[in-house]
């Protein structure tokens, strides 16, 4: 790392020697008696907008509901395995209970084989189908986030608005597996501090809990993570 600074250190210092130099040589072209002074270019001020998506999720009442959609539909399918796992149980107490003649152990064997590859395929079908549902969820959310992101930036005048995923309370910030998450995830831009105003996540909030219900959305706590949670 040392030997990097020095090497961009000394490509500034070439540079302005270059510079210079060039400068120094070159006789700069004489006034045209009409040249009129160029206009300085006006320095760009860009308001952005930051968006902590985890609190908006957390808040939104429509993401709240399908979550909770979801977690039933698992723990039915989850239910649904549940004769396998017993049938299988007893077949295996049977099995191994030296009592039982060889010829029934023998059908026994079969049957609990069977009871696996059925239990699997149930299993298999299980899982692709809350993938499913968790895809199509994800991808109507965030449609409906970017929507509403949309429209709030439009109407207020925001150029930019970048969303980023973190803690929303004081113990998860610093919790040492999210910290480490920050410092070790790649390409990961997470905001240390933000001016108070520039944090959009409650905003969101309220944009998208107004048009699931024609009532007022309840006040939320302000995001953590952007500016640190006191």
């Amino acid at each position: 790392m040392k030997r990097i600074v020095i090497t961009l250190a000394g490509v500034a210092t070439l540079a302005a020697i270059l510079s210079s130099h060039l400068s120094a040589q070159t006789p700069a072209p004489p006034a045209h008696p009409q040249a009129q002074p160029v206009a300085q270019p006006r320095p760009l001020q860009t308001r952005i907008g930051l968006m902590n998506m985890v609190h908006v999720l957390k808040h939104y009442k429509k993401f709240q509901t399908i979550e909770e959609t979801v977690k039933k539909r698992a723990g039915e399918l989850q239910k649904s395995l549940e004769p396998f796992q017993t049938e299988l149980l007893q077949l295996r107490t049977r099995y191994q209970d030296p009592k039982t003649p060889p010829e029934e152990r023998e059908k026994i064997e079969y049957r609990m084989k069977q009871l696996q590859l059925d239990a699997q395929q149930k299993e298999e079908e299980a899982k692709k189908e809350l993938v499913k549902i968790n895809g199509d969820a994800a991808k109507m959310i965030y449609k409906e986030v970017e929507d509403a992101v949309a429209s709030y930036a439009r109407s207020n005048s925001l150029e930019l608005v970048l969303f980023y995923n973190d803690a929303i309370t004081a113990e998860d910030y610093y919790h040492p597996a999210n910290i480490q998450r920050k410092l070790t995830t790649p390409a990961a831009m997470m905001p240390m501090f933000v001016t108070p105003g520039m944090d959009i996540s409650n905003s969101i909030v309220a944009t998208l809990n107004a048009r699931v219900a024609p009532t007022a959305a309840a006040p939320v706590a302000p995001p953590a993570g952007a500016p640190r949670p006191q």
